[in-house]
């Protein structure tokens, strides 16, 4: 690995995006170095000791401990999730599996849920008030969501059709996660993160890693944000963190570089004791395409050919939080980029140390996409607003013979790429936008046009 050559790199990254901190580390002492400082203010170092959020890879651990259960026969994948979860009855739920659940496929659209989940630590904070004042679909004086019950009920209250048959089509749904935290804990006999502590981080040794907020101590990172609604931005310390025990299981660990490379174990060494290979082998299934060349598994997403090698990954992101894990099993290399605020280049910053140990330039990009010319009738189709109601907003418009996405308060210019499909570049990586049936597929997700 040329460290000269990645660290330009790496350091331009975080300066452009003014990342606080950042840690990415290789597994097999291959490479380790924090950026920036886990406390800006008395300037403190990240380490590989210190403690970030990871948000969303936490549903890889989620999909091991129901693999697990499966293992011992309390569940199996293929079962309704009726069988655990009598009390639903929002309109499809009769057909969806846990299966469905793992892979995004169960038809679920994008929902508030988290948000109100999350929003007794939001008020702490005043983000609650800020979303609203965002335009995210939120009602200022509706209770928080603090139990399972009230989850469900939730759910059961509102009006939403499944965007697709289950098993048809992908969409994101913290949701559904949220579900199988549930079902784990109802098949297992013991509270959700009891069960995750006991079967993955103790055997594992990630003696570092957990979920209740309160045990946060000295080397836990700060966490930043910046106000958007701002004229000028500033980046500065927050030190509430979200926090949604009923939606644990959709992202809510903490945890270091030095465990999320132990972690990285069960996929380099067979399970590692950790699950069978079989049990292993159906967690890295491409089970469904969600991007060109790209599919999702049980909480992971696997590229088959990364530079000729396979990859296996998964992201998270949440306030004070852009973590990215990854393994190339086939090359016995793990690595984890962990960050301490929102919309970091976490991704970018993994993949060019990836890339950088392979011997491929750390800004090469993996997927190449042709050029394409719009017709008039490709612009028609795609201009519009797409909104789901997890808060996103995407307006997609014409100016000055060129197509632009404005999100989050930016327009950003766009490459087409395909005759329904454009890409935008932010946080360092390339995101592929498509356009199907009324709908456009972005960040995993699925937005319905207004």
């Amino acid at each position: 690995m040329n460290k000269k050559v990645y660290e330009e790199f790496a350091e331009s990254l975080v300066s452009a995006h003014k990342t606080p901190g950042a840690i990415v580390a290789l597994n097999n002492d291959i490479y380790k170095k924090g950026f920036g400082y886990q406390d800006k203010e008395n300037e403190l170092p990240v380490t590989a000791d210190t403690i970030f959020g990871i948000g969303s890879i936490t549903k890889s651990m989620t999909s091991i401990a129901t693999l697990q259960l499966q293992e011992e026969g309390k569940l199996s994948v293929h079962d309704s999730i009726k069988t655990y979860l009598p009390e639903i009855t929002f309109k499809g739920s009769d057909e969806i599996t846990l299966h469905h659940l793992m892979t995004h496929t169960s038809g679920i659209p994008p929902l508030n849920t988290l948000f109100y989940a999350n929003k007794q630590s939001m008020e702490k904070d005043g983000s609650f008030d800020l979303q609203i004042k965002l335009g995210i679909p939120l009602e200022r004086e509706h209770d928080s969501i603090d139990t399972y019950d009230e989850l469900i009920a939730y759910l059961n209250s509102l009006s939403f059709d499944l965007l697709d048959e289950p098993g048809k089509s992908f969409s994101y749904s913290n949701d559904g996660y949220a579900l199988l935290g549930i079902i784990i804990e109802r098949a297992s006999g013991q509270p959700y993160e009891r069960y995750i502590e006991k079967n993955i981080f103790t055997p594992l040794g990630m003696k570092s890693s957990f979920f209740n907020p309160d045990q946060l101590d000295e080397q836990a990172a700060r966490q930043y944000d910046m106000d958007p609604t701002a004229e000028t931005p500033v980046i500065k310390y927050s030190p509430e963190w979200w926090d949604a025990p009923v939606m644990w299981a959709a992202g809510y660990v903490k945890s270091t570089a030095n465990d999320m490379l132990r972690y990285s174990d069960v996929f380099l060494n067979k399970g590692n004791g950790i699950l069978t290979e079989e049990s292993l082998t159906a967690m890295t299934t491409q089970y469904i395409e969600i991007e060109p060349g790209r599919y999702y598994g049980y909480g992971v997403m696997i590229t088959p050919d990364y530079f000729g090698t396979k990859l296996i990954e998964h992201g998270g992101g949440i306030k004070g939080v852009t973590a990215h894990f990854a393994v190339l099993p086939e090359k016995n290399i793990a690595a984890i980029c962990l960050t301490n605020i929102a919309g970091a280049p976490a991704e970018s910053l993994l993949r060019g140390a990836l890339q950088s140990e392979m011997n491929i330039a750390p800004d090469k990009k993996a997927v190449q996409y042709d050029e394409y010319t719009l017709s008039e009738a490709d612009r028609q189709a795609i201009t519009g607003v797409y909104q789901s109601n997890e808060g996103q907003t995407i307006k997609v418009f014409e100016k000055d013979k060129a197509i632009f996405v404005e999100t989050q308060g930016a327009q950003i210019p766009t490459q087409a790429v395909a005759s329904r499909a454009v890409t935008i570049t932010m946080q360092g990586t390339d995101f592929l936008l498509q356009f199907k049936d009324g709908r456009l597929h972005f960040g995993f997700r699925q937005l319905l046009k207004k």
